[in-house]
């Protein structure tokens, strides 16, 4: 089809930023990606770019971040949810509950880190203490 396998519409395709388009930024792990965002606000987009795209890069830089900080770097972004252990795909939950900026929340974490390496479970408590 017209996604050339990207799984993604020809519209989202056509947006290019620093000769990337979409389906190039899912592909890479959350670190590269991280670092790849990261590099396009600092060196590559003018101040009106930066102004217009701010809230954006922000929060993408802020879900990264999180995911990062949970231990997921070495995950692609493309990778599919069903491809994912439990303990990663709980850590993804997290960090869209976490992004979505609601006040207010109580979050009741039921065995937060079944599933997940000691070192990963420190990587956690520190995330979820910021």
């Amino acid at each position: 089809g017209s996604c050339k396998g990207a799984r993604l519409n020809k519209n989202a395709l056509a947006v290019w930023i620093n000769g990337k388009n979409i389906n190039d930024y899912i592909q890479l792990s959350i670190s590269d990606c991280l670092i790849e965002i990261e590099n396009l606000v600092e060196n590559h987009l003018t101040n009106q770019e930066k102004q217009i795209s701010n809230l954006i890069t922000k929060e993408i830089i802020n879900r990264l971040t999180f995911l990062k900080n949970v231990g997921l770097t070495y995950l692609n972004l493309n990778r599919a949810t069903e491809t994912l252990s439990g303990g990663e795909a709980q850590r993804i939950r997290l960090a869209t509950q976490i992004g979505s900026n609601l006040t207010g929340v109580l979050y009741v974490l039921d065995e937060p880190s079944i599933g997940l390496h000691q070192i990963d479970n420190q990587k956690l408590i520190n995330a979820l203490k910021k």
